[in-house]
């Protein structure tokens, strides 16, 4: 694990790098603004996460989920939700959000919450089955991430689960095949 300087220099060269390109100005917002959490420096770091926000570029996963989840972890938990109700209502159209999104509530042991953000994230995909899966991994997250949490809910297999296990397997055949 990284010490609280060398995570405060990333931040920092993330900060530069977001001045330098601003076709990913946000991307590296969010970058430098994790660095900065991870650093000790939650002030700074909810300052970049809000630039982020309000810049509006493209951030993998979107920057108001990985807001979201600074706010959990710094106590805001209501502030938080309204994060993630403002992101559902803008309904993003990168899967991956979808994802970030769960991960965050799941994290947060809201497992409902975290259910229905992946299963409203396949909603990308249509008619799809194993090799479909195998060859995509937002859509493996998606399922997998889902099932996952459909266990711990002790809910039974559904198709879904069924295609994600299948998908599983033939990943970690592939891993195992000499």
């Amino acid at each position: 694990m990284r010490d609280a300087g060398a995570r405060a220099a990333e931040a920092a060269e993330a900060e530069r790098l977001a001045a330098l390109i601003p076709r990913e100005r946000a991307q590296y917002l969010v970058e430098a603004a994790e660095g900065w959490a991870a650093a000790g420096r939650t002030d700074r770091a909810g300052e970049l996460f809000e630039a982020a926000i309000a810049d509006g570029g493209h951030v993998v996963g979107d920057a108001r989920t990985y807001y979201a989840g600074f706010l959990f972890d710094t106590g805001r938990p209501d502030q938080a939700l309204s994060t993630l109700a403002d992101l559902k209502r803008s309904r993003p159209t990168d899967p991956f959000a979808y994802v970030c999104a769960g991960e965050v509530l799941e994290e947060a042991a809201d497992l409902d919450g975290a259910l229905s953000w992946f299963t409203t994230g396949l909603a990308f995909y249509q008619n799809f089955d194993t090799a479909d899966v195998v060859d995509d991994a937002t859509l493996m997250q998606l399922l997998s991430s889902r099932q996952r949490v459909r266990r711990l809910l002790e809910l039974p297999p559904d198709s879904w689960d069924d295609i994600a296990s299948t998908a599983q397997a033939v990943l970690l055949a592939d891993l195992t095949d000499p």
